[in-house]
Order: structure tokens, then sequence, then C-alpha cells
């Protein structure tokens, strides 16, 4: 993603996308039309004029005749489309795809190669948390930590790998993905290591936050590289497996977690180092293969630090405030957590204002470009809210089910484990189905399914007894809870990866995985608030403790329930225009191309030069 051209260059015509054509007339529309980001222009300041060196809509790889004739600042008619984006990205100096290396032809067992190594990481991720959690009474057992800290061992991680997404996903997208993953697995399995053979609470604690860092950098990479290497309905198959990786590996992860707890000596320690080897492993497998990274000369490969200053700490406390008020002595009354949350809303803000600045005075590329929130006339902000929404319900759900299984019916750390076994069988399965239901289904249809079969999980639960036989309501409950992931992550990661630039494949993902990340914590906050508020009240009535804590833990799934079902609202409302989220962007309504089309298919020969 590079910046606008430099303060006082010269107008110049931009190279083209492909094979030079007679030139056709741009298609302009006026500045406020349904644009990108309202001004993510390509400016030349000299003179105080914005010069055209842009692409025409219907036809994005020719230059339009006027490329090198200065237009009026003010009032002026432009062209609205990834196409313009594309070339003002392509480098300011005039560096175009036509100067880019070409792509290198991957190999059968590259594509799988790579998509494998995604799916990977998915799994590592969540796996090694998920193993972990399902090991908590024995972790704070041997080191000794206090019941209110004990839920840091896992809110650290995700405070690391949920926060410094968007600050790694531009990284990787200016000083390359293969260096960012490779780095990002290595240090995600030294700082597990180092974890492993710590006997002290906090400094576990310590390396759990260090070890999400390398997942956080991992992750957005991994989804930039399959975006750049992968095309066509390849590419939603490749997301399809990359998505399942993360209820997959959490699944896999309680099973193992489990299993390992309960018949090993060390315990908990055999799944760190578990997940340390397979990360290791990983970053080996990817010096082979992953391609080697392309840099375009003249790029411009400048971080905006004081935006992704603004973003990591404004979500560093966000994450804190929130994640920390269920432990906090008095809840959200406690000083510093309403102290936090302001800051951290001021901070957000402040982001935002600043990365406008950027965009619209400076010459300096911008940590995230506003239109990754308002191209597909809205339709990409609304994705974002249907995942936020979804995640509230689907990660409290899972939450939720492993203290029912373990604290309600008492089964143990291996028997909550074994309860878990449908989830990774029914993501393997869901994995073969979104593949081919992308290319069938519209988006809006795929959504919906998933986020209802989630909610019906979470009635399940709800509906569950103390004493509930699991081959009733609790097994239908566990395969139904990872079909809403297995439909929402995918569609929304192909129809993400469709929406951005090549420049932009990391962030956007980036961009991605951080909303659903704060869809899970707010979603952890607002079901363990109201499961703790319904117990502590048939507690004071006098109600067996365990019969209360079940009573509290039916509120919880009854709340995560109605989230899923307020996710399938929004997205029945907002997601009816996508059409099949393989072809989004070059869907053509009674064989007359959409804008959203012709900006998306100018974007995906970019991507192709």
């Amino acid at each position: 993603m590079a910046p606008p051209a430099p303060i006082g260059a010269t107008a110049q015509r931009v190279p083209s996308f492909g094979p030079t054509a007679p030139p056709t007339p741009a298609t302009p529309t006026v500045v406020g039309s349904d644009d990108e980001d309202g001004g993510d222009k390509d400016k030349d300041k000299a003179g105080g004029h914005a010069t055209s060196a842009r692409p025409s809509l219907e036809n994005p790889s020719d230059p339009s005749p006027s490329a090198d004739s200065a237009l009026p600042a003010t009032g002026t008619a432009r062209p609205s489309s990834l196409a313009s984006e594309a070339k003002s990205a392509s480098g300011a100096d005039g560096t175009g795809a036509d100067d880019q290396p070409a792509p290198p032809e991957l190999s059968k067992a590259q594509r799988i190669g790579l998509v494998s190594l995604g799916t990977a990481v998915m799994c590592m991720s969540a796996g090694g948390q998920q193993g972990l959690n399902i090991a908590l009474p024995l972790i704070q057992t041997e080191l000794d930590i206090h019941e209110a800290d004990l839920q840091w061992v896992a809110s650290a991680y995700s405070l690391t790998s949920g926060c410094f997404l968007l600050l790694s996903g531009r990284l990787a997208d200016v000083f390359g993905r293969k260096r960012c993953f490779i780095i990002g697995m290595l240090w995600y399995a030294l700082w597990c290591l180092v974890g492993a053979f710590l006997h002290s609470g906090p400094g576990f604690i310590v390396t759990r936050a260090l070890a999400g860092a390398g997942a956080s950098m991992g992750i957005p990479s991994a989804m930039g590289i399959i975006g750049a290497n992968i095309h066509g309905k390849q590419r939603a198959t490749a997301f399809a497996m990359f998505a399942a990786g993360a209820p997959i590996g959490g699944g896999t992860g309680i099973i193992l977690g489990g299993v390992l707890a309960s018949y090993t000596d060390k315990t908990w320690r055999p799944v760190v180092w578990l997940f340390a080897g397979l990360a290791f492993v990983i970053a080996l497998l990817a010096m082979y293969f992953v391609p080697r990274d392309r840099h375009v000369e003249g790029h411009d490969r400048r971080v905006d630090w004081l935006g992704a200053f603004l973003i990591t700490a404004g979500l560093v406390l966000l994450q804190f405030s929130v994640s920390d008020a269920a432990s906090a002595p008095k809840g959200w009354r406690t000083p510093y957590i309403p102290v936090c949350f302001a800051v951290s809303i001021v901070l957000i803000v402040a982001f935002f204002f600043w990365e406008y600045h950027v965009i619209h005075r400076t010459s300096r590329p911008p940590l995230l470009r506003l239109a990754l929130f308002t191209r597909a006339r809205g339709r990409l902000a609304a994705m974002y809210l249907v995942g936020f929404t979804a995640w509230m319900g689907f990660v409290s759900t899972g939450y939720q089910a492993t203290l029912y299984y373990q604290q309600v019916q008492m089964t143990g750390s291996i028997g909550a484990a074994l309860r878990f076994l449908p989830c990774p069988i029914a993501g393997l399965t869901c994995v073969f189905i979104v593949s081919r239901l992308v290319h069938i289904l519209p988006t809006v249809a795929i959504a919906c399914i998933g986020l209802a079969a989630t909610a019906l999980s979470g009635i399940f639960l709800a509906v569950s007894s103390r004493n509930q036989l699991y081959w009733t309501f609790p097994f239908n409950a566990m395969y139904l809870w990872v079909v809403g992931a297995d439909f929402i992550l995918p569609t929304g990661s192909i129809f993400v990866s469709r929406m951005a630039l090549p420049q932009e494949q990391s962030v956007g993902g980036a961009l991605w995985q951080t909303i659903l990340q704060l869809g899970g914590s707010f979603g952890l906050t607002f079901t363990s608030y109201a499961a703790t508020s319904v117990r502590e009240k048939w507690i004071d009535r006098g109600l067996d403790h365990v019969d209360a804590l079940h009573r509290g833990l039916q509120a919880a799934f009854w709340l995560s329930s109605a989230l899923s079902l307020l996710a399938l609202v929004i997205a029945a409302a907002t997601l009816h225009g996508i059409g099949l989220v393989s072809q989004a962007g070059d869907k053509q309504v009674g064989d007359k191309p959409t804008k959203e089309s012709r900006d998306v298919g100018a974007a995906e020969q970019a991507e192709k030069a």
C-alpha cells in the first residue's frame, strides 16, 4: 500500500495494469458520490491541482486520454473505484503494475502446502489456547495463581494476539509476508517453550502474552499469502480450509489438553510443548512452500507509527478493561476499569481522525485505508458487524459449555474434552461443504444458515438439565456450535480478500480478525456478567451452589443464542446484495456490470499484473 504522489511531483502517466489498448474515455463520478473513502485520491499537489492519471472504470487496463491533463482541485469529477486505488498504491513515482515482477506460477503441491500451512496456523493458535483453558484448574494449583488472576492465562494471549493484528498486517504488507510469517511462528515457539519450563504464575502469564504477539504476526501474514498467491475458485476453497482451522484446532486442542493433562506426569506442560513444536515445524515448511516476497521498486515502505501506537494502545486498553471487569473487585464500578475504557475509546477515535489526516493531507501511506470500511457500498462494513456479533455468541457458547460439563455435570477435564469430540469432526466436514456452497448459495444464505445453527446450539445447552444425557441436547449442541463459525469465518475471509487490494491483503485480513477478537471479548464479558448475576441471585435465595451455577450458565446460554440470532437478523438485512461470495465484485446483474464488479475486477487485474 503506497502513498499518493509526493508533494511537488510532476504530472505523469501511470502505466496500465495490462496490455496497452486504444484509449477509451474515462467514466467519471462526482466527488462524494459513493466513493471508497471519500478521498483516497491519487493526487499531485503541483500548482494546487489534482491530476487525473486513472484507468477507465469500464476498461480498467486502459489509461484515460486525459491522463496527463490537470483538473481543477475543487468540484472535479473523478473515477471512484478500486482501480484508481490500485493505481495510487502501485507507486508514487510512476511505478505501476507493468513494472512489477510477474507472480510465480505455483505448482499444485505449493498451493496445497500454502493452504495447509495457513490452516495449521489457525489450528495452532486456537488449539494452544483451548488446550490450556481446559487445564486451568491444574495450572492454578501448580503455579499458585490466585483465582482472580487465573483468567489472565487465557486473556494475556488474547490481548496481544488480537491487539497487534493491524500493525502486524501492515508490517507484513510492507516488509514481506513470508518473512513476517516465519518470524511470527518462531517467536511463538520460543515463548511457548520458555513458558513451559517456568514455575511462576506471573512469568507464565507474560510468556503467554509474548506468544500471542507471535500469533498476531502469523495469522494476517497467512491470509495475505493466500490472497496474493491463490486466485479464482481455488481462493474460495483455500479460505474455507483456512477459516476451518480455528474451530478444528479449538476442538482438537480441548481433547489433547484434557488427555495430556489427565494422563501425563507433567500435566499441562506437554500441551505447550506440542504446540511450540507445531509452530517450529510450520516455520520450517514455510521456507519451502511459501513463495519469495516480491517487492516493487519505488513502493513506499514507510509505516504510520503514530497510527500504529494509537490503535494498538486503544485496543489493548479496550480488551483489558472488558476482560478485567469480570474479575475486578467491584466489576465495572472499580475505578480503573471505566477510566481505561474511556481512554481506549478516545485513542481509537483519534486513530481514525489521524488516518483521515494521513490520507488527505500527507503523502505518507496510512496504516489502514478507510476504504476498507466503505467498499461494496457499505456491505464490507456490514460483514464486519455480522462477524463481530456472531463471535460474541460463538465464543461465549464454547466457554460456558466447558464450565457446564466440568462444574455442573462434574465430568472432569478428560470427560469435558471427550464431549467436544464432535467439534473437529463437524469442522472438517464443514470445510468441504462450505468450499462448495460459496459457489452455489448467496452469501446471505450461507451466513444465516451458520448463525441459525449456532443459535440453536445455545438453545439446546440452555434447556439441558443438570443431569442431562449427553446424547440428547448436548451432543447436538456440540456439532451445531462449530457450524456457525465454519460458515461465517470463511465467507467473511473470502469477501474481505476480494474487496482488498493486492497491497492490503494482510492488513485487510488483520482487520477482519481483530473485529472477531473484539466480538469474542465482549461476548464473554456480557455472558459472564449475566451468569454471575443470576448465580448470585439464586444463592441468595438459598439454592444449592451447583444448581445456582447451572441457572447462571443457562442465562448465559440464552444470551449467547440471542446474540447469534441478532447477527442473523443483521446478516439478512445487510448482506442480501452480495450474491455469491466467490464472485463478489464480478457478479453481473442482467448482463450489465455493476459498479462493484468494475471496482473489484480492476483490483484483480492489478493483482495478477
